[in-house]
């Protein structure tokens, strides 16, 4: 028995296997971390703060734009792509739409065939849409009579909030409600104010970016207007 427990004995002076160096050249230097790119040390919500600070500065970008006045330069590459945006839409089907206003009455864009209309498309934050409101709303009036209209598309917004802006500025024409953004994106309205002026036959024949100017629906309704 002696003999045999002797046998099973570890040797003291070796260690054990679990601490013995691996295979190989035991001066072999380890090997060095696998290099990760710059782009991937950066956190998940690192990534969303800046997407969203971007996003931002490009929407400030095309407001200032559509705000600025007619004399500011430097505003070439954005003007150019707005313009494109809204060039391809030029001579094309205005998508037709059914909204309503604060109190509940109905309007539909089918319904106005046969007349001009102006499609705007606003909020109530948006100050050159608050500035063009009454001017919109006087040539609204006066061109009554010769078959032109205009539907103001209020973009996301509440009943309450478009009721109020209403009142505030004494506006006769309609305001309507577009609350899902559907029609919104239908049109793919890039800024606000944007406008679209649509002829009896009902296809877009312009797109306006910013605001509407009683000079600048003069030199385009007579045009479009039926001859009576």
């Amino acid at each position: 028995m002696a003999a045999s427990a002797a046998g099973h004995q570890r040797d003291l002076s070796e260690p054990p296997a679990d601490e013995l160096p691996p295979s190989g050249d035991p001066t072999a230097a380890p090997a060095s971390p696998v290099a990760v790119p710059p782009w991937r040390r950066i956190a998940p919500a690192t990534w969303a703060v800046v997407l969203a600070l971007s996003a931002v500065g490009a929407a400030w970008i095309v407001w200032a734009r559509l705000t600025a006045g007619p004399a500011e330069t430097g505003w070439g590459s954005l003007d150019s792509v707005l313009r494109a945006s809204a060039a391809a839409q030029i001579g094309k089907p205005a998508p037709s739409f059914t909204l309503s206003d604060p109190n509940g009455v109905t309007y539909s864009l089918d319904d106005l065939r046969g007349q001009v209309v102006l499609v705007n498309f606003w909020a109530t934050w948006c100050e050159p849409c608050r500035a063009e409101m009454p001017e919109l709303d006087q040539l609204a009036r006066d061109y009554r009579d010769a078959g032109f209209r205009v539907l103001a598309v209020n973009v996301l917004e509440d009943a309450p909030s478009i009721r109020a802006f209403g009142e505030e500025l004494d506006l006769d024409l309609p305001l309507l409600a577009d609350r899902r953004g559907e029609t919104y994106k239908a049109y793919n309205v890039q800024a606000l104010p944007s406008s679209y002026l649509i002829d009896a036959t009902g296809v877009i024949r312009d797109v306006r970016l910013g605001v509407v100017t009683r000079r600048y629906l003069e030199s385009r309704l007579p045009g479009l207007l039926p001859r009576g």
